[in-house]
């Protein structure tokens, strides 16, 4: 999975409206539905930020500890005990506001696990199901991750085959260049293939709204 998924530009109402206007665009040839939805991250992965305070706590502790006791002779474990819960606080606190500290503490399974979790909770929520034709598609994107997953209801299925869903995703994955074109140039290739299969109709009605979504964990 790409960096360059990991852009937070992805969550602009700058982005917002560009990949508002691709997914009209994507949709003027077709009676599909698009429904973007992009997650500042997939889960909160409670206890990352407490187990890394907790560890630094605990190694400036020892590690003063040692310092004084070999240096003064007479270590004050009260204040020692302060100075590693400052240290710790602080360190719980950058994991829990910096990203790239968060990559480096959660494990690549668990965050697979929490996308593709959270995308079918999404296809869900967005009610992906409830179409007409049965023929809606979710891109999620999850920026913490840089992961993505494509989702597509029954008829879209059967009409499109997965393996050239997946060349749409492995395109946005591999894209080399902004967050916001990758998204944009697989809306719009997820368009040529659904014209193909469910061409539009006269008379055709937008059944869900061409605004991403941002959901939160």
């Amino acid at each position: 999975m790409g960096p360059i998924l990991q852009d937070k530009s992805l969550l602009s109402d700058a982005g917002l409206k560009r990949l508002e206007a691709a997914i009209a665009s994507a949709e003027s040839a077709t009676s599909c539905e698009f429904i973007v939805v992009l997650a500042p991250a997939s889960s909160r992965y409670e206890g990352k930020a407490f187990k890394a305070g907790a560890a630094v706590s605990l190694f400036v502790f020892v590690a003063l500890y040692w310092v004084h006791f070999f240096t003064t002779g007479r270590p004050d474990a009260l204040w020692l005990l302060a100075e590693g819960c400052v240290a710790g606080v602080c360190a719980g606190y950058a994991v829990a506001r910096v990203p790239t500290l968060q990559r480096l503490l959660i494990s690549r399974p668990e965050m697979h696990a929490a996308v593709t979790q959270a995308a079918g909770s999404a296809f869900r929520e967005q009610n992906a199901s409830y179409t007409e034709l049965r023929n809606a598609a979710l891109l999620y994107v999850s920026v913490l991750e840089g992961q993505a997953r494509l989702l597509a209801d029954v008829q879209l299925e059967r009409k499109v085959k997965e393996a050239r869903l997946n060349e749409v995703l492995a395109a946005l994955l591999n894209h080399r260049g902004e967050a916001i074109e990758a998204l944009e140039n697989a809306i719009a290739q997820l368009g040529h293939l659904c014209a193909d299969a469910f061409p539009r109709p006269a008379g055709d009605v937008n059944e869900l709204p061409d605004r991403p979504i941002i959901r939160l964990p």
